[in-house]
């Protein structure tokens, strides 16, 4: 039974981390971006720049949540593994 209790925290942690990742860093960034891209932002060099420098931003901030999660998870994380 201890070990269903232990687990039974883990998953809340873990839906807890994944809601904020999403609610607090993704859906902010696809919201802004999407809203722009229906303005048609994307045909500005410029704007087009500053969407992959966030995007970048985004990513690396996510990189450290797969780390977090995986190893909640644990599971191998192999996030690095897709950007060779």
């Amino acid at each position: 039974m201890g070990s269903n209790q232990n687990n039974g925290r883990h998953c809340i942690e873990f839906t807890k981390i994944a809601v904020v990742v999403l609610n607090q860093r993704i859906r902010p960034f696809t919201a802004k971006w999407h809203k722009l891209s229906l303005e048609g932002t994307f045909n500005d060099e410029a704007r087009r720049q500053t969407f992959r420098s966030e995007l970048q931003a985004l990513q690396a901030v996510l990189r450290a949540y797969t780390r977090m999660l995986a190893d909640m998870a644990g599971v191998e994380d192999l996030t690095e593994l897709e950007d060779q």
